[in-house]
């Protein structure tokens, strides 16, 4: 049986275009042709893996970069815009590969029976009508994503490439740095996911973490502390007046107006977290609310968002819901205990625990009904390797917190580590330091970096309302 991996050059989607604009030059598309299930090779059935190749501006011959999406589920190719504009393109061509199931990858494990208001129930919906369809559930992880990858740089012709993952994607990239290094040159690892990470039991003391850091870092600041001086007792207030009566605040990345109760606020605000944009504004949000101004928005808040995208935007499947709880439900779940959780959220503040330990505990219960067969124990075993790594953490990232990156770097024998105390998850494209970290890095792999530009950086400029 056949099971080479197969490229093939293809047309751009119209999505594609659009969000390459005045890059159309520089930016090509292709299909990977890959085995659903290994263990069957081309017998069984092919995926058809989207791939997007951004020009280097100067091509130096260099090593490229492969960038891996996070998620799980998210797509490499919804980034398409951002990543046009990376640092890394200034003299490295950037490939981006939508995973199995995500993006305009085919099939897609996308569930939009979560925007459909007929389905009782998406979750179990959107399982039934995919394995109707044929598709092996157990098939979408991470172990099968890293093969996916490495068969990639097999069908370009690449005999070595650099490896850049964001959020999920560091977990991938460590998995390819375990499993397949013989093609890899060097990994940047922003928003650190280990496999060795408690994702559920954690989720919740990683939230108050970056609650803290920002209470800490306001009280720090003459001009914060002047403006809001009792900002966590303000942050109190909020979900105390909304837990007694709930009330209708727009989102500030959606603008749709949504119902609140103080659980649905505190997960608002912590999603918050993750944008370094919005960083400066949180403490006047929380002010504002406290206030009852529930209408409270930062000034020129759409040029802080960027612009919009057009309607045939919202077809695009950015989320695969089915890819995350195929991954989710094999590697971590199986490893995790409800108690593990609730005896976690009972260390933490009752207000803010109560909110954030509700996901974590939905997601077992959602993995029941997603039902995949658990991972080997291994998967959830550090990756030891002597790979040139980088790793980025965001002092106020709410998810993926410095400490899970240290403990990847414990076995990371040539790893450096840096954290960038003004941003949240996520510091590479966002960040002028970050971006000259990781091309110099990339230049050199083997030699220490220089994190100079680190040391001189600040918490974030908070503003008044």
């Amino acid at each position: 049986m056949d099971t080479n991996p197969r490229y093939q050059a293809s047309d751009c989607p119209e999505i594609v275009l659009w969000m390459a604009h005045d890059e159309l030059g520089a930016v090509s598309c292709g299909l990977l042709h890959v085995p659903a299930d290994r263990s069957i090779g081309a017998d069984g059935p092919l995926l058809q893996l989207f791939v997007l190749r951004l020009m280097a501006r100067h091509d130096q011959g260099n090593a490229p970069v492969v960038y891996l999406q996070g998620g799980p589920g998210g797509a490499a190719s919804a980034s398409l815009e951002e990543l046009l504009g990376s640092a890394l393109r200034t003299e490295h061509e950037l490939i981006l590969i939508d995973q199995r199931g995500t993006g305009l990858s085919r099939p897609s494990l996308n569930c939009p029976e979560y925007a459909d208001a007929t389905s009782e129930d998406p979750l179990v919906a959107c399982r039934a009508r995919l394995v109707a369809a044929g598709v092996d559930l157990a098939t979408y992880n991470t172990a099968a994503n890293a093969q996916d990858v490495h068969d990639l740089l097999i069908a370009l012709g690449l005999p070595t490439a650099n490896i850049y993952g964001l959020s999920y994607g560091t977990r991938l990239a460590l998995a390819l740095a375990r499993d397949y290094p013989q093609r890899l040159r060097a990994i940047i690892l922003d928003g650190v996911f280990p496999p060795q990470a408690r994702m559920l039991a954690d989720q919740a003391a990683n939230g108050v973490r970056a609650f803290e850091q920002l209470f800490a870092d306001c009280a720090a600041s003459a001009q914060c502390r002047q403006a809001y001086p009792d900002l966590r007792d303000s942050f109190d207030q909020v979900i105390d007046k909304l837990t007694q009566e709930p009330a209708d605040i727009a989102h500030w990345q959606t603008g749709e107006a949504t119902r609140m109760d103080s659980e649905t606020w505190v997960n608002f605000v912590f999603d918050l977290l993750y944008d370094a944009q919005l960083l400066p504004w949180l403490p006047a949000l929380i002010n504002a609310h406290a206030a009852g101004d529930y209408d409270y928005t930062p000034p020129g808040l759409g040029e802080l968002l960027g612009r919009q995208l057009p309607d045939f935007f919202l077809h695009v499947d950015q989320d695969s819901e089915g890819m995350y709880y195929s991954t989710i439900c094999a590697e971590d779940a199986p490893f995790e205990r409800a108690e593990d959780v609730l005896a976690a959220g009972a260390l933490l503040p009752a207000r803010i625990a109560a909110a954030l330990k509700k996901a974590p505990m939905q997601l077992l219960d959602d993995c029941q009904v997603w039902d995949v067969p658990a991972a080997a124990a291994s998967a959830t075993l550090p990756v030891v390797s002597d790979m040139p790594t980088l790793l980025f953490s965001g002092a106020y990232d709410p998810i993926t917190p410095p400490a899970w990156a240290e403990a990847a770097a414990q076995s990371l024998s040539a790893s450096w580590h840096f954290v960038f105390p003004a941003s949240g998850h996520g510091a590479l494209g966002h960040n002028d330091c970050a971006d000259q970290l990781a091309r110099s890095f990339l230049s050199q792999p083997t030699a220490q970096p220089l994190g100079n530009c680190v040391t001189a950086l600040r918490p974030p400029d908070f503003h008044s309302q």
